[in-house]
């Protein structure tokens, strides 16, 4: 079985993923530029991944 700390992590990279999505289908649906939304998903997916990331390591350490 995987350890725990494999499951959050993919848990956060999961959460990233489709946060990344959603904000990505709705830059599309507000601009209808590709490269806009594409860019803006990516923006999303690293910055909810090193969030969510920062905040496993918190609580880790407490």
């Amino acid at each position: 079985m995987m350890d725990e700390r494999k499951v959050m992590a993919m848990s956060a990279l999961a959460v990233g993923m489709i946060c990344a999505l959603v904000v990505a289908f709705w830059h599309l649906a507000r601009t209808g530029s590709v490269d806009e939304a594409l860019k803006t998903g990516g923006v999303v997916f690293v910055a909810v991944v090193t969030l969510a990331f920062i905040v496993l390591g918190y609580m880790r350490s407490g």
